[in-house]
């Protein structure tokens, strides 16, 4: 991708998103990479879906009216505005910041994926 390119797609990029920063542990990035990458996705990818499972059961199975968006070729975490203001209002109505929030989404999605190659890899699934 030449300098041009690169540089329209950045301007896109501001105007179409908001960006996020996640901050984890050390040595969780990595185990949030494999795991997102033993499922085939992304890391955005990956915490776009927590994010949006964590809304829907904290909205008591509401699905949530956000569009996910991928991983761009400049990488990071892009989020649209409309996800933004679930993000705002599922957090608020949690009682947390979005930044605790989506650690928490995120955590709570692992466990679950890890739970659910548990019970895949003893019995084929149910």
């Amino acid at each position: 991708m030449g300098k041009a390119s690169t540089k329209a797609q950045n301007k896109y990029i501001q105007k179409a998103y908001d960006r996020v920063n996640l901050t984890l542990a050390k040595g969780e990035k990595e185990v949030l990479q494999a795991h997102a990458a033993a499922r085939g996705e992304s890391v955005n990818g990956f915490i776009n879906r927590a994010i949006a499972n964590q809304i829907e059961r904290d909205h008591g199975g509401e699905v949530a009216a956000a569009t996910m968006t991928q991983e761009s070729a400049a990488g990071g975490l892009e989020i649209t505005p409309d996800l933004l203001e679930v993000i705002r209002g599922a957090s608020e109505a949690a009682g947390e910041a979005p930044g605790e929030f989506l650690a928490r989404a995120v955590q709570t999605q692992a466990e679950r994926d890890t739970v659910a190659r548990r019970i895949s890899l003893k019995g084929g699934g149910l």
